[in-house]
């Protein structure tokens, strides 16, 4: 048995709370996940959530404790630019309470145990905005990309 860390969680605990969402308000037949692998292996619309960069800052002038502020850029892959547009203002929505943050434990591969630890709460949305804008040759599954940037931080109880 294994567990994730603070930055796999956060993903995780993410792409759970993105799918209960669109379940709890009636969307259907998005995939959400961490890789780009499912904007190839599933059918459209589907969203992908990474982290891609951490920010340690001192909590305090000489303390040698730090913050943990984790940048996430969250990718929405549309059929259509309303659908792109509706998506991406939904998920804004979505982003302005405190998420849900859950401890993993993995147990041959898949999760065994998800434990409720804390919340992260979102600090600053950095972007929002379509992506890949102007160009005419794209790949279905680029035309109509958004691209939303945001800085998080766990809160653990």
């Amino acid at each position: 048995m294994g567990v994730y860390r603070e930055y796999r969680n956060v993903e995780a605990s993410l792409i759970d709370y993105i799918t209960a969402q669109l379940t709890a308000d009636s969307w259907t037949g998005i995939t959400v996940g961490k890789t780009f692998r499912i904007v190839e292996d599933a059918e459209l619309p589907c969203i992908v959530i990474q982290l891609v960069d951490s920010n340690l800052k001192r909590k305090e002038v000489g303390s040698p404790v730090y913050d943990d502020i984790e940048l996430i850029i969250m990718r929405v892959f549309a059929t259509s630019d309303g659908q792109r547009l509706d998506l991406a203002k939904w998920l804004i929505g979505k982003l302005q309470v405190n998420i849900p943050y859950y401890a993993y434990t993995i147990a041959s591969g898949v999760v065994s145990v998800k434990t409720l630890t804390g919340y992260i709460r979102i600090v600053r949305i950095n972007s929002n905005t379509k992506e890949l804008e102007g160009a005419s040759d794209l790949a279905p599954e680029d035309r109509y990309r958004h691209k939303i940037v945001f800085e998080v931080k766990v809160n653990t109880t």
